[in-house]
């Protein structure tokens, strides 16, 4: 098996073998995650593709939101040339926001990146603000009642046609937390082979301690209190998933 190095000739899996808290595994080297996004293990590749057909069907120019943005990766395959008019990414990770800078620089001075917490910048973000609020694997880090506030947070900036597209890990209907998190590591040490043992593990470990998957059913609830009435299934694979919600 592969040791990548995370710089200055340390080893990715000693330094993961000694991070103490589960959430620093993608931070300490984003490499992780891009080996995810390049191996297609969460199915980004055909989830952008679902979204890129709805975008399609918009007329620009689009103000958008992304919320826990990473590196941005995503946005040039999912919106067309010349269609997005101002875009607003954050994100908690430094290290993702320095890729963004490079993932985005054909939109010059109308993208603006910060490393902030996604729920502070959406308070914060005006009434009727944006067409679009994209969120991508962030959502199911927040406990319920923050995934609520999420929502209601999410529908008042957005404007009149405005639509929300989530994507995130979603529990199948009726499948407890436990049952999730042994059947989703299960599979991910059956498939994701592009790791080592540790690399791996150390995944787990920030599955087990920081997430938060919900049923769709429940996201569609929330998204009701929060006053987006209408919502649509752009894509399913395993227990990835993309939805778009609206008034």
């Amino acid at each position: 098996m592969h040791r990548r190095h995370a710089g200055n000739g340390i080893r990715l899996d000693e330094l993961l073998e000694a991070a103490a808290d589960p959430i620093e595994v993608f931070r300490a080297d984003w490499g992780t995650y891009q080996t995810a996004i390049r191996e297609n293990y969460m199915f980004h590749r055909d989830i952008s593709t679902a979204i890129r057909k709805l975008l399609d069907q918009l007329q620009g120019p689009l103000k958008v939101l992304d919320l826990g943005c990473g590196d941005a990766s995503q946005i040039p395959e999912i919106f067309k040339p010349g269609q997005v008019a101002e875009y607003r990414g954050c994100d908690l990770s430094a290290q993702a926001l320095d890729v963004a800078h490079s993932n985005l620089a054909h939109l010059g001075n109308r993208a603006e990146l910060l490393c902030r917490d996604m729920l502070e910048v959406l308070r914060e973000s005006p009434v009727d603000c944006y067409d679009i609020v994209y969120s991508s694997y962030a959502l199911h880090h927040l406990p319920s009642e923050e995934k609520q506030a999420f929502l209601n947070e999410c529908r008042r900036t957005l404007g009149a046609d405005g639509i929300l597209i989530l994507v995130d890990i979603m529990r199948e209907e009726g499948e407890t937390l436990p049952e999730y998190f042994d059947r989703y590591i299960e599979r991910m040490d059956a498939d994701w082979t592009g790791f080592s043992d540790i690399e791996r593990r150390s995944i787990q470990d920030h599955i087990r301690s920081c997430d938060y998957p919900e049923s769709p059913s429940v996201l569609q609830s929330l998204a009701r209190n929060a006053g987006l009435k209408k919502s649509r299934k752009l894509e399913k694979r395993t227990w990835h998933q993309a939805w778009c919600f609206m008034a």
